[in-house]
């Protein structure tokens, strides 16, 4: 099936994301829109790892996949808050936040095919 095939791929980009988040907190913060926030950013990459590492053991795919799209749709939510303050610059916010979008529904998506 190549749901499964799809979900390895959300686990490894998820682990790359991850990566590049703590290797690169800021940078990465300010290509989604969220500014210098490391701390911000080392969390996400934790995040990122935990969930993709979780993708790819296999073991109940979906749930894990279903995780991820969560995670992507409260970053949208924290990418549309903190612009809507002013706290991240809206230059930058509807990266990400179409970024954490896409993601997101690609996960629920994709965690309703592995379900079947």
């Amino acid at each position: 099936m190549y749901e499964h095939g799809l979900a390895r791929m959300l686990g490894w980009v998820s682990i790359g994301v991850g990566l590049s988040a703590i290797a690169a907190p800021v940078p990465l913060m300010r290509a989604f829109g969220m500014g210098d926030r490391p701390k911000l950013g080392y969390f996400l990459g934790v995040r990122d790892l935990v969930l993709g590492v979780g993708i790819l053991r296999g073991q109940n795919a979906g749930a894990w996949v279903r995780a991820r799209g969560l995670a992507d749709a409260l970053d949208a939510a924290l990418i549309i808050g903190g612009a809507a303050t002013g706290a991240f610059r809206r230059g930058r916010a509807p990266i990400g936040l179409v970024a954490a979008a896409g993601f997101s529904a690609l996960s629920f998506w994709l965690a309703r095919r592995l379900d079947r």
